[in-house]
């Protein structure tokens, strides 16, 4: 009985297998189909991708940090990358003359007429 359930065992994992390999196939081919139609139509993939007030935009994040050596830059957010982890964040970063912050000391105080618009009668 043993050498059937052998057999059966060695039978599955060859399936497995077959099963695995179609499978990439038929990514692979789905894959190539998406791009050939997505080319056709001039499709990008942020158009893909729709909520409820339209297509879904993306937004360049700031750079915060750099390595020296490779240049590689990263903007604080999501894992940190190898070549700053272990490390002093301090070290990397990017020094950057903050444009909102001399914007905000600029801008005029609004009148107190304006901040009071709300108490009407």
């Amino acid at each position: 009985m043993n050498d059937k359930v052998a057999v059966l065992e060695q039978q599955l994992a060859r399936l497995d297998e077959r099963i695995s390999v179609a499978w990439q196939q038929e990514q692979k081919a789905a894959i190539e189909h998406i791009r050939e139609v997505m080319n056709f139509f001039n499709l990008v993939p942020n158009q893909l991708r729709v909520d409820r007030k339209g297509t879904y935009k993306t937004v360049p994040l700031e750079i915060k940090y750099q390595d020296p050596v490779s240049g590689a830059t990263w903007s604080g957010r999501g894992r940190a990358p190898s070549w700053i982890r272990n490390r002093t964040y301090r070290d990397f970063l990017v020094r950057q003359p903050d444009i909102a912050k001399a914007e905000t000391r600029q801008s005029p105080e609004p009148s107190s007429r304006a901040k009071n618009s709300n108490n009407r009668r």
